[in-house]
């Protein structure tokens, strides 16, 4: 890859929903999460994520407006035409690294679970793409890391629909319900990693450390994540 690539790690803050609006559900989830469609573990596609960047960048950073278009282009309308300029910015899937569960022994609340397998599989496409990091690299930035690590197989149980949390959603019109739906949420603390890639090195780095808010529900406090730079 000739573009300055980087990984960055994705830890929500709060319940994430980026919702997967081409599957139908028959069962009691309404709303399920988006998920890699060769692992089926959760993921973030990238068009949400390249999506949730922009608007972050330009409305709340007010990025510069010409940087913006270099790195995300845009759609300038000359009459009934358009001319469309491609953005020099490339965003990857967001993969699921790790999973927090709660604790019995009564020290932690939770503790970050992962498989070395999945971690491996990210690191790998990660290698394939001109980046090479060690599991370390990124253990070293989370805390309340599991001792040891589960199996590919043991992982993916713990990520199924009937294992990742269901929140009930209720639509009241003068206090009567008119609408109830259920919605699937990756929880807070959950870590995910993306490959994205830019003209120059530095070019998203004032995101490091910054709160973007991905996927549905923000009014509701959903989806608002830290971004970390490996």
């Amino acid at each position: 890859m000739n573009k300055n690539a980087a990984v960055w790690l994705i830890i929500p803050q709060t319940n994430l929903h980026v919702g997967n609006e081409s599957v139908v559900s028959f069962s009691v989830i309404d709303k399920a999460i988006q998920r890699d469609v060769t692992t089926q573990l959760p993921c973030i596609n990238s068009s949400s994520l390249k999506g949730a960047v922009k608007e972050f960048l330009t409305e709340e950073l007010r990025f510069d407006e010409n940087k913006i278009v270099s790195l995300f282009g845009s759609v300038k309308k000359k009459g009934n035409t358009s001319d469309t300029q491609k953005g020099a910015a490339i965003f990857f899937d967001a993969n699921l690294l790790f999973l927090p569960q709660q604790c019995t022994d009564g020290n932690e609340v939770y503790q970050l679970t992962y498989s070395d397998g999945v971690i491996d599989d990210f690191l790998e496409k990660a290698k394939n793409l001109g980046i090479v990091y060690k599991k370390e690299n990124i253990t070293n930035k989370l805390t309340n890391v599991a001792q040891g690590s589960i199996s590919k197989d043991a992982f993916a149980h713990i990520c199924k629909d009937e294992s990742l949390p269901i929140i009930a959603r209720n639509c009241l019109d003068n206090g009567e319900s008119v609408n109830l739906w259920y919605e699937q949420v990756l929880p807070s603390k959950s870590v995910l990693a993306v490959i994205i890639a830019t003209p120059n090195q530095d070019d998203l780095d004032v995101l490091d450390g910054k709160i973007v808010q991905i996927g549905a529900n923000a009014t509701i406090g959903y989806g608002y994540c830290k971004f970390v730079k490996l």
